[in-house]
């Protein structure tokens, strides 16, 4: 019997090319952008783009802060409320990406105009500039932390999809290449997601074409700069197949990880999808067999210990400075999340203990 899917395609136009965020003037101009607040973080080289963006600039903010924490956000919205934007322009990873939907999702509730449908017109434009491959630019859904709780969740609104996203292959070029390392375990981790349990076949497909490049490419970019180009391609497949996939499992984990500890999301990714795929082996069948075949490997989860060992990645949990009870905050707590009952294989809490001690030493 075939599935009852359906697939959203949000209101988006990708761009994709070396230089392209040189070009986000006249893009601003067509969008009719008079008033833009500008979004980063310090750690990413954005003056050369800022300056190009023109005079519709009213304010930069370059705060962004890894796993976007509520006093960030708090700040962000005050800054865009006074000076009355029309325009967010995110330049950054996830983080800043993830930043800038927050800050579009409060100032709608605040304007009592929150979005209902993906066909509603958001209340600020909103463009991004990715500059990791961690997939925010595609999704909806953004995440915040509570630094006092030390819990990190998610909001979606069907507004949230920036309009559009511009893929500087040449900015993200700039990127440390262990962040976009990282950054493409979370891509590997989207794409393997939509292939493993597929939500619809357009998802399915978009996961497959990722996952088939994204390996290859990702094992060699350290040495070839020419595999960038591809890695960012594969990224960019990888985050439309996950905006239509369903939640999972290790990027669930991945989340309370950061939020709780302040372990990166996409290296947090890197130790616990494979303990997830072998665990949900049996239940996946030949489908992980044909996920594996895509990457050119035998055993999927090992392919990916692989990767991470070949890039440099931390090895452990414990070298990341998570400590016993903070597995046992995270298993209790993932248990909320859609994720836990959207799994191929029951799971209970146990379980998930289970998984993270085989990360951590």
């Amino acid at each position: 019997m075939p599935l009852i899917w359906s697939h959203t395609a949000y209101p988006q136009e990708l761009r994709f090319g070396p230089g392209a965020a040189d070009r986000l003037r006249p893009l601003l101009k067509d969008a009719g952008s008079r008033r833009t607040l500008v979004l980063t973080s310090p750690s990413v080289a954005a003056d050369a783009v800022i300056e190009g963006l023109g005079r519709s600039v009213v304010s930069v903010f370059r705060d962004a802060q890894p796993h976007v924490p509520v006093p960030t956000v708090r700040a962000a919205v005050q800054l865009g409320r006074s000076e009355q934007i029309d325009t967010l322009v995110s330049i950054g990873g996830g983080s800043v990406v993830d930043l800038a939907k927050a800050v579009l999702f409060f100032l709608e509730q605040e304007a009592g105009t929150p979005g209902v449908t993906f066909a509603d017109r958001p209340l600020l434009t909103h463009v991004a500039v990715p500059t990791t491959l961690a997939g925010a630019e595609c999704s909806p859904i953004f995440a915040m932390t509570d630094p006092a709780a030390r819990h990190k969740q998610e909001a979606v609104s069907p507004t949230l999809a920036p309009r559009w996203v511009v893929y500087d292959t040449t900015l993200i070029g700039r990127t440390p290449g262990s962040v976009l390392a990282a950054s493409g375990m979370t891509a590997l981790g989207h794409a393997i997601g939509a292939v493993l349990t597929p939500a619809g076949p357009e998802a399915e497909a978009l996961g497959a074409a990722a996952l088939g490049r994204l390996h290859g490419a990702l094992s060699s970019i350290a040495e070839d700069p020419e595999a960038l180009g591809a890695v960012v391609e594969a990224s960019a497949l990888a985050a439309r197949a996950a905006a239509n996939s369903r939640p999972q499992l290790a990027s669930a984990m991945a989340l309370l990880l950061g939020g709780r500890c302040g372990v990166d999301h996409g290296v947090a990714m890197a130790l616990v999808l494979p303990q997830v795929l072998r665990f949900n082996a049996d239940a996946l069948g030949a489908r992980m067999e044909q996920a594996a075949a895509l990457l050119g490997e035998a055993d999927l989860a090992a392919a990916l210990d692989a990767l991470r060992v070949h890039n440099g990645l931390p090895s452990s949990l414990s070298a990341l400075g998570v400590q016993e009870d903070d597995i046992a905050a995270v298993a209790r707590l993932v248990q909320q999340h859609p994720a836990f009952r959207f799994n191929p294989r029951p799971i209970g809490e146990a379980d998930v203990v289970s998984l993270l001690e085989g990360a951590y030493a």
